[in-house]
């Protein structure tokens, strides 16, 4: 009944438009095109909800009145001549570049990397599954299927969520301002506590920490390699009973081992999670494109562990192992490289990661950047 009740309540909301959410009497008007949840309940369930809230508070603070629509909203029941500023992405941006006396200033919020990488990186991967277990696994990518381009050819600018190697994927087809914005995390643990407590044969043991779209977030890979290197560790936290047709094509390596552990959907503010980072020294994401991967972030962020990542997901704390090519060649080497390290420089690395995401991804340090990097565009100042 509660689940039921949830669906509801959320399929109401992406219908309706909130006005004026702060009660503001500013001259200037600003439409907020993202999610509109956030404004009737927190959550730590996304990092969206901070950022939906951020997106909201730094406008008002420029001297908007600020409306709240969901991505998906309809436009014909928008009237886009109303605003002086459009921000988000979703829908009402083709509305906008369609009507004639619609003046708005527009700023994209890129909460991934372009839809161009993203699709054909995907779907890339999915065809290596495919090669490999001779299954169409497409469910268990991320294909975006608005592809909105209005949003990122016609904007005034575009603030990138993640790393300049977000950004960049942006600007390859872009000539306009765009601003890297490091995405937050929400402290929830102890660090010092965890890591005090940690388990001796740490090493050994890695965490996968996604949600859906397996393939695209490199999960076949590590059963890949973990199968094979059965005196490795690996937990998977995450919903993948959601993709049963890829549950079925790696039926061997998730149920045939018992270096493999499924955790299955685990909050981040709970006893279970606090266990599971405590026996790992390392959160491995072999993602093919993100937009700063939130969930790499509160793994560094509340237990300290140590990155091993590609570039695409759009993190970077300059104390990471990187895995430079999405295949079993890539991630052999970035784990073969973690093995080499002693306890001393696992710790050291643990801490510099651990630090460098609390100072750079901290929640007052999103906020901060995102009002300056709203204004610049605004103010049609130069990229930095």
């Amino acid at each position: 009944m509660i689940k039921i009740l949830r669906k509801y309540i959320s399929s109401y909301l992406n219908t309706i438009k909130i006005s004026n959410v702060f009660k503001s009497e500013h001259n200037k008007t600003a439409l907020l095109s993202y999610i509109t949840m956030p404004f009737y309940k927190n959550s730590f369930s996304h990092t969206n909800y901070f950022e939906a809230q951020s997106w909201a508070k730094a406008l008002d603070s420029l001297g908007y009145q600020v409306d709240v629509i969901h991505y998906d909203f309809s436009p014909k029941k928008l009237d886009t001549t109303q605003y002086d500023l459009i921000c988000g992405f979703g829908d009402v941006f083709q509305k906008h570049f369609e009507t004639v006396n619609s003046s708005a200033k527009t700023i994209h919020y890129g909460t991934g990397m372009h839809v161009c990488h993203q699709n054909n990186a995907s779907l890339s991967r999915v065809r290596d599954v495919h090669t490999k277990k001779g299954v169409w696994l497409g469910g268990s990518a991320r294909f975006v299927e608005k592809t909105w381009t209005h949003q990122t050819a016609l904007v005034d600018g575009i603030i990138a969520l993640g790393s300049d190697v977000c950004a960049d994927s942006y600007r390859k087809y872009y000539a306009g301002k765009v601003f890297a914005s490091p995405l937050l995390f929400y402290q929830v643990q102890d660090v010092d506590k965890i890591m005090k407590e940690r388990g001796r044969n740490s090493n050994t043991h890695f965490l996968w920490f996604g949600g859906s779209g397996l393939i695209h977030k490199g999960l076949d890979l590590l059963l890949d390699y973990f199968y094979k290197n059965p005196n490795l560790t690996l937990h998977i936290c995450g919903p993948i009973e959601s993709e049963p047709l890829f549950i079925q094509a790696y039926k061997k390596e998730l149920f045939q081992t018992k270096n493999i552990i499924m955790h299955g959907f685990v909050d981040i503010r709970g006893q279970v999670f606090e266990e599971i980072i405590k026996k790992c020294a390392f959160v491995v994401f072999p993602s093919c494109s993100e937009g700063g991967a939130a969930s790499v972030l509160n793994a560094v962020a509340n237990g300290g562990l140590i990155p091993i990542i590609t570039k695409q997901t759009a993190v970077f704390t300059g104390y990471e192992i990187w895995i430079r090519s999405l295949d079993m060649e890539g991630v052999s080497r970035a784990i073969k490289e973690a093995l080499t390290l002693s306890d001393d420089e696992i710790t050291s690395l643990q801490y510099k990661n651990y630090n460098y995401v609390k100072s750079n991804n901290s929640q007052e340090n999103y906020y901060s950047l995102l009002r300056c990097n709203i204004k610049q565009i605004l103010n049609n100042e130069n990229t930095i």
